[in-house]
């Protein structure tokens, strides 16, 4: 059995080991058969006659068989011990140290006696021997209790095929890493807790939840990425992992159990998204005593007790006043050097006016910057400046976006010049369509993208020249009806391809195309007519 290192009040840890005292309830539908069992289950099955195969069932078994016989002499004279963990599934010990198990289907699930507190595999004897772990291609799921204590097991590969992993399933393994195929939907709780060597995991896209304690006391874990699939991060998540140094918890992420990061005392940055968080677990990150900052999302409704108890570098937190006002006593107890930065910043969706220029929220601005979508511009204005940041409230946010819903009546506005702010990386379908007296269009030095038809009939525009070096596409029919419009021109290098062209200058005036001299010939190619919907001329 595996022992300790620590005696201190680690729960995960203790919780780690006192689950194998007493009986654990399965998970999965299959449990281990008695050992005699096994036997006279394996009797039976040379006994009686395989059903028919299909022909993609033959043709994978034929490969496996062919890389089975490969190097089957060799093998069969290292095997140490061997046996059945699946009604499908056979495992093999090899005086390597390396456990196979090989197979179609799922593991059965083992647990605990709760007298001798020894879990039931199958190879339970030979837990020293044990130095690779190895699940081929086939296996769906790893039992409960699996590979526990396999304290010499250093490391681990799983198949792409694997679609669960049991409770316990690598608990107080010696694994250094591991990497969980992608059609992993379920880590089991204690999963990996207490794999004291743990180094580096990574999380497969698909991923809704981590359960309880699932890499608990993992003291060597120094960093993982959290899926932005995830929705919940269980009680006692990453409890105790005393090497990991910052973490990102995304967007989808709604709850942050209990205790989730609780003694993590190196964690120094955690970044917290802008909103999607509705709570924050008691002790969540208790006796994180490097933390310097946190930024709340205005989105969180309840901070449990003693959240970020024992935070003693904490300096900076960034809060709603709202939440400031209903804060627990003890969340921020023992924080000695914390004050509290309050401010009612927008969320997304909302929206104010700055000038002439009104403006939706799409990224509210947490200890930053946020950003911003264009919204309306009045229509008496003749010249619209779109700036590369607004501040509101003492917060800055950059503005990335104009909508299509600028312009909300086109055929009586007055606008005759519009300038591009830097920020700007996207002009909607239709934005511009329609507006009679607009006559230049300039700046744009950070514009990815130009919608479809966004300055479609606009007769009086002459003048469209923008500076942006990552202008990736025009949309199609851009400038059609556009009879004033003869020339295009992009002062920088820009980014565009035949793709990001297509049909963009369809049922337009435009006859010339200026770019910079050394990218002549390329745009030549790019702005042919059967590709652009239109014969241009390209040159310096």
């Amino acid at each position: 059995m595996k022992h300790l290192k620590v005696t201190s009040a680690l729960l995960s840890a203790v919780m780690c080991m006192s689950m194998v005292m007493t009986p654990v309830s399965v998970m999965a539908d299959e449990s281990a058969p008695e050992e005699t069992q096994v036997e006279e289950t394996e009797k039976q099955e040379t006994q009686e006659e395989e059903p028919a195969e299909t022909e993609e069932q033959e043709s994978e078994a034929v490969e496996d068989k062919v890389s089975e016989d490969e190097d089957s002499a060799e093998a069969a004279d290292a095997v140490l011990a061997k046996g059945k963990c699946g009604k499908k599934l056979k495992w093999t010990l090899d005086k390597k140290g390396t456990l196979k198990i090989t197979g179609k289907g799922a593991m059965y699930n083992y647990s605990s006696d709760p007298k001798t507190g020894f879990v039931n595999t199958p190879w339970i004897n030979y837990l020293k021997k044990i130095k690779k772990i190895v699940v081929s291609k086939g296996v769906t799921s790893i039992g409960t209790m699996a590979f526990f204590d396999c304290a010499y097991a250093k490391s681990v590969s799983l198949p792409k095929t694997l679609k669960s992993i049991g409770y316990a399933a690598f608990a107080c393994t010696g694994i250094t890493k591991v990497v969980i195929p992608k059609k992993v939907k379920t880590i089991g709780t204690y999963a990996f807790c207490e794999c004291e060597d743990l180094v580096s995991v990574s999380l497969p896209k698909g991923l809704t939840k981590i359960n309880d304690y699932a890499f608990a006391a993992c003291f060597k874990l120094k960093g993982v990425s959290i899926p932005a699939t995830v929705k919940t991060i269980g009680e006692g998540a990453f409890e105790a992992c005393w090497s990991l140094t910052s973490i990102s918890i995304p967007a989808g992420v709604k709850t942050i159990g209990e205790s989730a990061f609780n003694d993590c005392n190196k964690l120094v940055t955690v970044k917290l998204p802008v909103s999607g968080v509705n709570s924050i677990g008691a002790k969540a990150f208790f006796g994180c005593k490097a933390l310097t900052k946190i930024s709340i999302p205005l989105t969180v409704t309840s901070i449990g007790a003693s959240a970020f108890d024992g935070c003693g570098e904490l300096s900076s937190v960034w809060i709603g006043p709202k939440q400031k006002a209903n804060l627990p006593e003890s969340a921020f107890k023992d924080c000695n050097k914390v004050t509290f930065d309050v401010h009612d910043y927008a969320m997304i969706g909302d929206q104010f006016s700055v000038g002439l220029i009104a403006y939706a929220v799409s990224n509210p601005a947490i200890n930053g910057t946020g950003t911003l979508d264009v919204l309306s511009v009045n229509p008496d204005v003749e010249k619209a400046v779109i700036p590369a940041v607004v501040t509101y409230k003492n917060v800055k946010y950059k503005v990335t976006k104009i909508t299509r819903y600028t312009i909300q009546y086109n055929n009586t506005l007055k606008l005759k010049t519009l300038v591009i702010g830097s920020n700007v990386a996207s002009i909607e379908d239709d934005t511009f369509a329609g507006c009679p007296e607009l006559v230049s269009v300039t700046g744009g030095a950070g514009l990815k993208t130009i919608g479809s038809r966004a300055f479609e009939k606009c007769p009086k525009l002459k003048v469209f020249s923008i500076s942006s070096k990552s202008l990736k596409k025009i949309g199609a029919y851009a400038f059609s009806g556009d009879t004033a419009l003869t020339t295009l021109q992009f002062k920088k290098t820009t980014k565009l391809t035949k793709a990001g062209v297509k049909n963009s200058l369809k049922e337009s005036s435009i006859k010339t195309v200026k770019v910079k001299k050394k990218k002549v010939k390329k745009y030549k190619k790019i702005f042919k007519k059967k590709n652009c919907g239109k014969k241009v001329k390209v040159k310096k």
